[in-house]
């Protein structure tokens, strides 16, 4: 819920595909993006799953396939113990519309993914983790982190695409940039405008006061001189309420854009209790965060067996058509994985043989390149694979279904709940009859996988790949030089019939302006005419029509007029 209101001071975030935070973290420090995450959230969240067994824990299992897909690293805080005891005029104790938490850390160790229990409130807790440098950011749906002293948040996981339903692109908050921006809240500030309009701990916040006129006191520096004060400094408090109530009334200072002489602040503003849950909240020792920087284990694989058996009792995924619905959503996340961690562990002395039998026994071949509006534009590679090389999973184990199906038990069907829908038209089954295809986890599967990852995963194929590449692009070059010249030649004859340059030279002799040639071929300082090259135009011609010959033209006789 956070503060009502406050997107409009502070404005929606900026929109950014979280593969591409990914991507670009991985590229610039060579580790995966991480996150902390207030898990209750989520829990409270995945209650409008609907259909199916278990459709809450389902979606909860999707988030996480699609946390693994983007090879984000994230950091699940449970609720504490010493959480207030008041949320939104609610008790915090109570879980009846959320998932339990032990189904919940089940499923995290499964995927291994880390996960710790707050102190206090898990949200307070993730904004310490941020501050100190363990995540890069918090994956909240409030700015309650911020008030925490959260530096990036983001928030509103959601899909940008009319064609389907799985989330992409997250709202981005920077808390430097919204203190420098034109709502000029910092942290101080928020916390403020909680009090003074409502917020998560006091709704009602003081009567009468809305969210415009809390900002405008924020911007003022009540905040700032808010947290400066010392919780036993009752005359202190007195004197700041004062000072606050002063200006509203009159307005001398011009902090207001008009008085508000009606607004009367209350003598037990501000709550003492409620501005502690801010300003000093429960949280780890710094002995506690030392420990999780030197303990916390980012990369644990997948539990696949567990995984499977999990699935298949939660949600009824049994039999061989289960497994291998349970491949499909799998494969694809695991292979991104798999790619990013073998980057890491390549050595210097891994032969060049064993290091392309490794990258066969992962990627079949490479076979595209693109640019997708899901990432915001991030170069991807796809990638051909088979599913159960990936999963490792023994179908021959799985049993059969008692009834007829398809030789691998299911049919053709529409995406998973966390797959983008691609728009490029081409089945992720490879087929050629332009149908929807059965998969089929033991025959080669397309993905698109970020090119970072493919660069690290398998360098040798990615390098062979690319020479292909230049070397067809250089091809189609040359080609096209060559068709260019080609053209050029049958232009060239079609302007002078074919002759050569130069072709008449040994015809023509240079001479100086004024000269010319007696009839013996030599050089006369009298200029004359050129010689003919033909004999003149017979009179008839239509060419010399009206003109006299040369023969037959009479001398013009002078007429003496004396």
């Amino acid at each position: 819920m956070g503060i009502k209101g406050i997107y409009g001071e502070i404005g929606a975030g900026e929109r950014i595909a979280l593969a591409k935070l990914a991507t670009d973290k991985f590229v610039e420090t060579g580790r995966p993006l991480r996150i902390a995450v207030d898990i209750s959230i989520w829990q409270f969240q995945v209650q409008c799953g609907k259909g199916g067994s278990n459709p809450a824990l389902r979606t909860l299992y999707y988030r996480f396939l699609r946390l693994l897909s983007l090879s984000i690293q994230p950091l699940f805080v449970f609720d504490g113990a010493h959480k207030p005891p008041f949320k939104r005029d609610r008790r915090t104790r109570t879980t009846t519309y959320s998932l339990p938490n032990f189904l919940t850390k089940q499923l995290l160790q499964l995927f291994g993914f880390p996960f710790v229990v707050a102190p206090g409130e898990a949200e307070a807790e993730c904004a310490l983790l941020q501050r100190e440098g363990i995540v890069d950011a918090v994956l909240s749906e409030d700015v309650d982190t911020l008030m925490f002293g959260c530096e990036r948040s983001m928030r509103n996981w959601s899909s940008e695409s009319v064609r389907g339903d799985a989330a992409t692109h997250v709202s981005v908050y920077d808390a430097s940039k919204i203190a420098a921006g034109a709502s000029g809240l910092d942290r101080e500030g928020m916390v403020l405008v909680a009090l003074m309009s409502g917020g998560d701990y006091i709704p009602a916040g003081v009567p009468g006061c809305g969210i415009k006129v809390a900002c405008e006191a924020a911007r003022a520096g009540f905040g700032k001189s808010l947290f400066s004060l010392s919780k036993t400094d009752a005359a202190g408090f007195r004197a700041w309420r004062g000072n606050l109530a002063h200006e509203l009334h009159s307005n001398d200072s011009k902090y207001f854009r008009v008085k508000h002489k009606s607004l009367q602040l209350p003598e037990t503003f501000p709550n003492q209790e409620v501005l502690g849950y801010y300003t000093h909240p429960v949280i780890s020792s710094a002995e506690r965060v030392e420990r999780l920087k030197n303990e916390l284990h980012w990369d644990r694989e997948v539990d696949i067996p567990s995984l499977r058996v999990f699935v298949a009792e939660a949600f009824e995924w049994q039999y061989k058509s289960g497994a291998i619905k349970f491949i499909r959503g799998l494969a694809p996340a695991l292979l991104v994985w798999k790619l990013r961690t073998r980057g890491a562990a390549a050595t210097v002395h891994e032969g060049v043989v064993s290091s392309k039998t490794g990258e066969e026994r992962v990627v079949r071949s490479l076979c595209g390149r693109r640019t997708h509006f899901s990432n915001d534009g991030i170069p991807e590679v796809r990638i051909e694979h088979v599913p159960i090389d990936i999963v490792g999973l023994n179908l021959d184990t799985e049993e059969q279904e008692n009834r007829p199906v398809d030789a691998f038990g299911v049919e053709a069907c529409p995406p998973l709940e966390h797959e983008v829908v691609e728009d490029d038209g081409v089945p992720t089954t490879l087929t050629t009859n332009g149908k929807r295809s059965i998969y089929d986890p033991t025959k080669p599967q397309r993905v698109w996988i970020g090119e970072p990852y493919v660069r690290v995963g398998v360098p040798l194929m990615f390098r062979d790949w690319e020479e292909s590449l230049r070397n067809k692009s250089r091809s189609k070059s040359e080609s096209a030089s060559a068709k260019t010249a080609r053209k050029g030649q049958k232009k060239q004859r079609a302007v002078n019939g074919g002759m050569k340059a130069g072709a008449l030279d040994p015809f023509v002799k240079v001479m100086k302006p004024g000269m010319g040639l007696d009839r013996a071929g030599a050089v006369s300082g009298v200029a004359q005419p050129p010689p003919l090259l033909s004999e003149p135009l017979s009179p008839t011609s239509s060419k010399a029509k009206g003109r006299v010959p040369e023969k037959t033209r009479q001398p013009i006789q002078q007429i003496n007029h004396n």
